[in-house]
């Protein structure tokens, strides 16, 4: 695939900031957050209209929405904060000049679906490349008219949720030494740096999830899985029997699932559920690497670190411990975000026909939602050599279906 750089543009709110939301300070989470852009890419299917009306209407909406929106138009400084200074945010046009949307939407590769997000490098050169922009747009035009919108946002100031702006910082205030401890998380997150990683997408239709919940159901240890303990069992046991305990430097004993968990209502008081900012805390569940595998125990397991995470912020005793208890663990990291109504994303042409997450790490396992709003899609992001054994592991294939384009149209 060949993309050329049509436009770069800087997009500032329609109407300034008040002097008075001049500042927007993070609330406390946000400090444990991951420090870098989040893709997500939609893809719609032929457009009647000309790519200048498109490009016209994109950049007008963009501007409004700013004006609401407006911590993504400001800067992040001082690790605490946010500068809403109306600095704006960056947009994007590109032309595909060879590459069919189609082919590309077939192959589901995470490796092509990073050339139509505009982050290239590491994370330093990503910020001063944008200016440390908070919002960045990459509009891919297609020769058949197609069009693949990809927004990143900083992660460290919002989630996947729809938002408006509300200040929590005075209910969990952020603190400088809160980066040092995000830092020596990131670090722990992964155990060492692959030559080439990974992305895959895998299909489980609602009928899948139904049987799966029942036969992961049915051990001692857990009545009824919800949809993600049972999945991210299934995930769970896969990298576990194909694990190579002897791939680092140390010997791998336990899987450490690091499970993203919204925090709006779990917290006492509880948050207003549009309040904005990446307001996710995270639970682990650690998962011994056994030569047998109980899917039952693996799903209780995730349950009980949630819900264990979840009291104690409701009774307010938690105390924060990211990276505790993650010695002589491979790291496989969850996020669910297959509730939220991505697909209802219509800027006057349609519903998206796709959506995808594009990781710039490994050890990933995102599970989006699918168009019919009844299934599952989960993207799994892991390094080459692991990757070749997991998606050949016949009991998670039970299941999941490598993902296989039936959107002809397109």
């Amino acid at each position: 695939m060949e993309i050329k750089i049509i436009s770069t543009e800087i997009i500032k709110p329609s109407s300034p900031t008040p002097a008075h939301l001049r500042t927007h300070k993070f609330f406390l989470p946000d400090n444990f957050a991951f420090n870098g852009y989040f893709p997500m890419i939609l893809f719609y299917s032929a457009q009647s209209k000309e790519d200048m009306k498109i490009s016209s209407h994109l950049k007008n909406s963009l501007s409004k929405t700013l004006t609401y929106y407006y911590p993504f138009a400001g800067q992040t400084k001082d690790g605490v904060s946010i500068d809403c200074n109306d600095h704006g945010a960056i947009f994007i046009e590109t032309q595909v000049v060879v590459g069919e949307m189609s082919k590309l939407l077939q192959k589901r590769d995470n490796n092509l679906f990073k050339q139509l997000v505009p982050l290239k490098g590491n994370m330093q050169e990503i910020s001063t490349t944008f200016n440390d922009a908070n919002l960045v747009v990459q509009v891919n035009y297609f020769s058949c008219g197609g069009i693949a919108i990809s927004i990143c946002f900083n992660h460290i100031i919002v989630d996947g949720t729809k938002n408006v702006v509300v200040d929590c910082s005075s209910i969990y205030p952020p603190y400088d030494a809160y980066a040092s401890m995000r830092s020596l998380y990131e670090q722990s997150h992964y155990h060492y740096n692959p030559t080439e990683i990974v992305g895959k997408s895998f299909m489980f239709d609602g009928g899948k999830i139904v049987a799966l919940r029942k036969k992961i159901g049915s051990g001692s240890y857990l009545d009824h899985p919800t949809r993600f303990e049972a999945i991210a069992a299934l995930i769970s046991g896969a990298l576990i029997r194909n694990a190579d305990k002897e791939a680092h430097e140390f010997t791998v004993k336990q899987l450490a699932a690091v499970i993203s968990i919204n925090m709006r209502s779990i917290v006492n008081p509880p948050l207003p559920p549009q309040c904005l900012g990446n307001l996710v805390t995270t639970a682990i569940a650690k998962l011994p690497i056994d030569e047998k595998i109980d899917y039952n125990y693996l799903a209780a397991e995730v349950h009980k670190s949630v819900k264990n995470v979840v009291d104690q912020y409701k009774t307010n005793t938690h105390v924060s411990g990211l990276v505790k208890g993650l010695a002589n663990s491979t790291v496989i990291h969850f996020s669910d975000i297959s509730r939220l109504p991505f697909y209802e994303a219509d800027f006057g042409w349609g519903k998206p026909t796709l959506l995808s997450f594009v990781s710039l790490h490994h050890k990933v396992a995102c599970l989006m939602p699918t168009s019919d709003g009844v299934g599952v899609e989960a993207i799994i992001i892991l390094p080459k050599e692991e990757m070749a054994k997991f998606e050949q592991d016949p009991e998670f294939l039970s299941y999941a279906k490598p993902f296989m384009s039936k959107r002809a149209r397109l």
